[in-house]
C-alpha cells in the first residue's frame, strides 16, 4: 500500500511526515483509555520504528502525515490524546472539527472496551460530524483476547454511525496500512463529494440569475 495499489481504482502513496500550509489539512483524533496502543498505532501509520517503552501520552500530541490518493495530496494531522476521559471531557478542542474519529480498545482489555460509549458520547457532544472507525488493537495477543468479535458486533448495532470495524495489531504492524488507507480513502471521498456539491450549488446559481436576467430583459419599460 505505501507504494500504491494498482488492483484498486485508488492509488495511494505514503509521502511521509510533512505539512504545507498550501494544502487543507483534515484532523483525525484518536480516542480510546490508556494502554491501548494509541501512540503506538500512530508512530506505525508513520513508519516509524516500535519502542515498547512508549511513555503515556500526558495531553494531546500531533503528527502530519500526507498521503497522495490519486492525483490528489491529501494532509492528515493526527490528534493523539491521553486516556484519561475526564481530561478529554474538559478539552472540547480535542474533538472539534474532526473529519474522522478513531475509537481504540485492546481486545485483552475489557475495561477498554467498557469505556467506548464514554469516549462516544463525548464525541457525539462535541463533533457530530466525524466520520467514526472503531478499532481493536493488539491482535497480536490472541490467546488474551477478552473482546470478542460478537461483543462489538452489539456495539456497532447500538451506534450504527461506525463506519468501519477491524482489528490491528501496532506491534507486528497488521491492518495498520489497511487503517492508513481507509483514512487516506475516506477524506478523499467525503473531500470529493464536498466539492461536487459546491460545484452543482454555484452552477445553480449561475442558473438562476440568468433566469432572473432573461425575466428582466423580458420586461418593457412603461413611460409616463
Amino acid at each position: 500500500m505505501r507504494n500504491g495499489n494498482e488492483e484498486s481504482k485508488y492509488k495511494i502513496e505514503f509521502l511521509g511526515e510533512k505539512f504545507s500550509r498550501e494544502n487543507k489539512f483534515y484532523k483525525v483524533i484518536i480516542l480510546g483509555r490508556f494502554g491501548v496502543g494509541k501512540t503506538t498505532i500512530i508512530g506505525k501509520l508513520m513508519n516509524k520504528e516500535i519502542d515498547k517503552e512508549y511513555a503515556p501520552t500526558l495531553s494531546i500530541d500531533t503528527k502530519n502525515i500526507q498521503i497522495k490518493v490519486n492525483d490528489k495530496i491529501i494532509q492528515i494531522q493526527i490528534w493523539d490524546c491521553c486516556g484519561n476521559d475526564e481530561f478529554a471531557l474538559n478539552t472540547p478542542n480535542l474533538f472539534k472539527n474532526a473529519s474522522i474519529a478513531i475509537l481504540v480498545y485492546a481486545m485483552n482489555d475489557k475495561k477498554s472496551y467498557n469505556a467506548l460509549e464514554n469516549w462516544y458520547n463525548m464525541l457525539k457532544q462535541y463533533s457530530i460530524d466525524s466520520i467514526i472507525f472503531l478499532i481493536g488493537n493488539k491482535s497480536d495477543l490472541e490467546k488474551e483476547r477478552e473482546i470478542i468479535i460478537e461483543d462489538v458486533e452489539d456495539f456497532k448495532n447500538k451506534y450504527d454511525d461506525i463506519k468501519i470495524f477491524f482489528e490491528t495489531s501496532a506491534l507486528n504492524g497488521s491492518n495498520i496500512d489497511k487503517l492508513l488507507e481507509n483514512i487516506a480513502i475516506t477524506i478523499y471521498e467525503k473531500d470529493k463529494t464536498e466539492e461536487n456539491q459546491l460545484d452543482n450549488a454555484l452552477k445553480k446559481t449561475i442558473t438562476i440569475s440568468k433566469e432572473d436576467l432573461t425575466k428582466k430583459k423580458g420586461k418593457k419599460k412603461k413611460f409616463c
